[in-house]
């Protein structure tokens, strides 16, 4: 494949000369410019010429033959695209003088011809594919990134990660699209027009996508700003649309409003990483600022060359983007190795604080004092022992149950667990022992002894340090989005503010492991423990259960890893 741009003369509107290709005028839209030049004497069956039009109609006379016309036939859509022409000679075309006339419904691609090349026919096709396969690859490339992100976004998501990435990771799908359609691949199975539609629709929603991504991730950042950037792009995608399909404007015409809303959205991501930065929120953040900045600068060259030269996105873009999505890929995968450490983690703190809960669970004291109480009604109330051994039973078979793997309870069976304790602890302290409950619902799922170890604290450390003891009060009820679990008692209470000081729990709670409860209620059930309590007046304990329940390792919801 030789350089056959040298020697061409042009004519349009009564101008003409001679010009070196590739070349471009001021030519009106709609207006033809010819190209011409002489055949060469030895030229072969088999050869032939190729050029590239860009947006534009063309048409090749070898002598007086129509050789070529492109488009072959009547479009499906109303643009024109842009492709690689191959002309076929032959040898009664020596000598003889080829005419190739262009026009453009576009001004922006008016009166341009790029370079032309001579040569066998198969070989330029072959040297073509092999050429712009390397420009298809690296946008192909850029595809596979994305979507092996949303791949892992998605494995994630038992591991409760970020989300954002899944709108990253699409959003380098559809750019992958655009560059791909913009590879200037010769028309395969797809089909030129395919190719085109391809790239320009996908131009069109990406910046609807990096909008939708800088506010899934940056919200309490420039939130309102982004979302009405976010529909402003979705406005232009609507117009832009509507337009095409009414007869307006089509794409390629509305093409500098897309492209400047792109140019935009990047100069704005830029803005919005560096305030994340300030603000610390995440440890990768740097990494993807100096990557915005290589797209920034690539996208600032590419514009320029859009629209003084080719037309076409070019290998700069295409690496600045390659390098971004590599780095966002980098990030995902540290992200989620992080997370499936930190999940390991979690679940060894959360076996060892089951341990220590059982441990705390498994008082000799009660036990003996049970089994005494037990003896001396079988002497004088046999029929009162027969219920205490029953509720005894009860309450061990909960203990050893709950040392399980089980990281869910329904609130009924706590609530069994509950009653067999303070059945027991009635017989041992009497009158001075009342309970009440209000039980509005028990259909919900609790961590295992998550409310029967705060019953036993206001039993013990509640009422039975008053002298004429009081009542404890179990309720339940359902909200809109969680459950509501509270025990209240009328005992000594206690100072919860100088305790919050103090940074640690006073003797009621200390030895039951209250911080180990508050710790599992989080972890396992996404729930919250909060203590309201003045010394003399009682204490009340109040555990909220989100209705969307989650287990341990799916509880958090991470924070941005950049």
């Amino acid at each position: 494949m030789e350089d056959y741009s040298n020697g061409w003369a042009y004519s349009f509107q009564e101008k003409e000369g001679t010009v070196s290709l590739p070349a471009s005028f001021d030519v009106p839209k709609n207006v033809e410019i010819t190209f011409w030049k002489v055949v060469p004497e030895d030229v072969r069956d088999g050869d032939a010429i190729v050029f590239r039009s860009r947006m534009q109609y063309a048409q090749v006379y070898v002598g007086e033959r129509l050789a070529y016309q492109f488009p072959e036939q009547d479009l499906i859509g109303r643009e024109l695209t842009s492709a690689w022409n191959f002309v076929r000679l032959n040898e009664t075309d020596a000598g003889e003088e080829i005419r190739i006339v262009v026009r453009s419904p576009y001004a922006r691609f008016s009166g341009g011809i790029g370079e032309v090349y001579y040569g066998d026919f198969d070989d330029m096709v072959t040297e073509i594919i092999s050429r712009q396969s390397k420009v298809y690859r690296t946008s192909f490339l850029t595809g596979i990134v994305g979507a092996v992100i949303v791949l892992l976004s998605v494995i994630s998501r038992r591991y409760h990660l970020d989300s954002w990435p899944i709108s990253q990771g699409i959003l380098l799908v559809f750019v992958s699209f655009w560059l791909c359609g913009e590879s200037r691949l010769p028309s395969g199975i797809v089909g030129l027009e395919a190719w085109h539609y391809f790239a320009v629709l996908s131009l069109l929603f990406c910046p609807v996508f990096v909008a939708a991504y800088l506010y899934h991730r940056w919200p309490d950042i420039c939130g309102k700003a982004t979302r009405i950037l976010f529909y402003i792009c979705l406005a232009d995608v609507g117009a832009s649309l509507m337009s095409e399909f009414l007869g307006g404007p089509d794409l390629m015409e509305l093409l500098p409003v897309t492209v400047s809303l792109v140019t935009a959205l990047l100069g704005y991501a830029m803005l919005i990483h560096i305030l994340a930065a300030r603000r610390k929120k995440g440890k990768f953040i740097r990494s993807e600022i100096v990557c915005l900045l290589i797209i920034f600068l690539a996208g600032i060259v590419e514009v320029v060359r859009f629209y003084r030269d080719s037309g076409q996105v070019g290998g700069v873009m295409r690496v600045a983007i390659l390098i971004y999505s590599v780095n966002l890929l980098r990030i995902s995968v540290i992200s989620l190795f992080r997370r499936v450490r930190e999940n390991r983690e979690l679940a060894r703190m959360l076996r060892k604080s089951r341990a220590e809960l059982m441990a705390s669970q498994i008082k000799p004291h009660f036990i003996y004092n049970t089994l005494n109480s037990i003896r001396t009604l079988i002497k004088i109330d046999p029929e009162q022992a027969q219920k205490t051994v029953y509720d005894f039973s009860t309450y061990l078979r909960s203990n050893l149950e709950n040392v399980g793997e089980r990281e869910l309870i329904s609130f009924s069976d706590e609530l069994r667990h509950i009653n067999a304790y303070l059945n027991i602890e009635k017989i041992r302290f009497g009158e001075r022992l009342c309970v009440a409950e209000d039980i509005g619902t028990k259909s919900f799922q609790i961590p295992p002894l998550s409310v029967q170890p705060l019953v036993e604290n206001a039993v013990k450390h509640g009422l039975c340090a008053k002298m004429d003891g009081g009542t404890v009060t179990i309720r339940s009820r359902e909200e809109a989005d969680a459950y509501v679990v509270e025990v209240e008692d009328d005992g000594i209470g206690f100072d919860v503010e100088s305790i919050e000081k103090r940074g640690k729990v006073n003797d009621k709670f200390s030895h039951i492991g209250l911080e180990n409860i508050r710790f599992r209620i989080r972890e396992i059930a996404r729930g919250r423990l909060d203590i309201h309590s003045r010394p003399g007046e009682g204490t009340k304990v109040t555990v909220t259960f989100p209705k969307e329940e989650r287990k341990g390792d799916e509880c958090h919801a991470g924070h941005d890893r950049g």
